[in-house]
């Protein structure tokens, strides 16, 4: 079996042109946001070790490009920006020492997976062994209020926040393991609802619990009904009565809902869209905090974020704790104001000097315009009319005349007779 050339595995594209100028425009923007926040530029390899993203239990295992080399080395195509960033900063040396390390890169993806971009690239911001769970959920709601501000109104971003970390408390109070709290869950979402029995009160019975002289044994279903519970009461509340009802209706949840209140305050005084729910239909599978959903407008999923604790510390590289949030490159390419530079075609007429035409063609640059060189426009009628009409567009000829008198006419391509004058003498 044979394919074109310029063919490419279905669900794969290539950007060429304006597309691709949107995707370096994204990752441009999201490189700059983070950096101003400390986060270390990171670059990573295109491929990897296949049990690197494997163990790590990633929601790529599975669907991840693996190959065995010309030594037999079974490798795999970057399937986890996450996973690539962590491997970076840990084989630089960034987590050692216990300390706190921020690395940001845009890591080009590639999975077995049906969805519009099948390859994409992810912009990602990872604080590694941060000791303040506060200062890291501020970092990550600060860097998400930047990135909607450059994105503009039109964006319409906003953050959905779900605390997980009352997932835990309620566990612990029930006697279960986070990792029995996320089982119980797990089988909810895709298998058989936990057995009646283990302290369940059978059917018909009431919320309240039965008063034992004696500690009642965990409770998986139990747990689940009171995480029903708390589910059904912030439904349609606003952000601002959240937390006090939570903390009402589940004191053991108070010290979580401290922690969210100040979050929330936060986004308030910077001016973001945020919303809070506890469905847990959708839970990660690892011990987490507070977590949030980055959506545009239309409802649309922009990115997400929250904590990796768990899942990193399965590494053996060091870590405690990890927070991390992920954007799409492609969608913040399509949403964002990619400004338009204003671009000069420059014609030379056979009467040009080379070293004149050159001249010139520096000292637009030097004035802040791209500069597209048409060195041989034979058919300079249809050569023109080939230039897009948009008014960053323009177009000049260089020839006998220019040189002479020192001075070039730029005409705009949207609007016959705008013009612009440039003295081409050196300033």
């Amino acid at each position: 079996m044979s394919y074109a050339f310029e063919a490419l595995p279905r669900g794969f594209s290539d950007l060429v042109g304006e597309e691709a100028a949107q995707g370096v425009w994204a990752e441009s923007m999201f490189r700059s946001v983070t950096r101003s926040f400390g986060f270390a530029p990171v670059t990573v390899a295109p491929i990897g070790y296949a049990e690197t993203f494997e163990q790590f239990g990633s929601a790529a295992t599975g669907r991840i490009f693996a190959f065995e080399d010309l030594s037999g080395r079974r490798l795999a195509l970057t399937a986890d920006s996450l996973v690539a960033v962590l491997r970076a900063l840990a084989g630089s040396g960034r987590l050692t020492g216990g300390g706190s390390a921020l690395g940001a890169a845009c890591v080009p993806i590639a999975r077995y997976r049906r969805k519009r971009h099948r390859g994409w690239s992810q912009a990602v911001a990872v604080i590694c062994n941060e000791a303040d769970e506060l200062a890291a959920d501020l970092t990550l709601l600060r860097l998400w209020a930047e990135l909607f501000e450059v994105l503009g109104p039109a964006a319409g971003g906003r953050l959905e926040y779900c605390d997980y970390g009352v997932l835990d408390a309620i566990a612990a109070d029930e006697g279960l393991s986070p990792a029995a709290a996320r089982t119980a869950l797990h089988h909810r979402r895709r298998g058989p609802a936990p057995e009646p029995g283990d302290g369940d009160g059978g059917p018909g019975e009431g919320d309240e619990e039965p008063q034992d002289t004696e500690p009642a044994p965990p409770s998986p279903a139990r747990f689940l009904r009171r995480l029903d519970r708390l589910s059904a009461l912030c439904r349609g509340l606003p952000p601002r009565e959240a937390p006090d009802r939570v903390a009402a209706a589940e004191p053991v949840t108070g010290e979580r809902m401290a922690h969210l209140r100040t979050v929330l305050a936060i986004a308030h005084e910077l001016g973001v869209r945020v919303e809070f729910g506890l469905d847990w239909e959708h839970a990660p599978e690892y011990q987490a905090g507070l977590c949030f959903l980055a959506r545009t407008g239309d409802g649309r999923t922009l990115g997400d974020g929250g904590g990796y604790h768990h899942m990193v510390r399965t590494l053996d590289i060091g870590l405690s704790s990890c927070w991390s949030t992920s954007a799409s490159v492609n969608l913040l390419a399509e949403l964002g104001p990619v400004p338009e530079a204003e671009c000069v075609h420059l014609m030379r007429m056979p009467s040009a000097d080379l070293r004149t035409f050159m001249a010139v063609a520096r000292r637009l640059r030097g004035a802040g315009y791209d500069v597209l060189e048409h060195w041989q426009p034979r058919r300079l009628g249809r050569q023109l009319r080939r230039v897009p009409a948009r008014p960053s567009q323009w177009f000049a000829l260089v020839g006998e005349k220019e040189a002479a008198s020192g001075r070039l006419t730029l005409q705009n391509a949207a609007a016959t007779g705008v013009t612009r004058d440039l003295d081409l003498n050196p300033v």
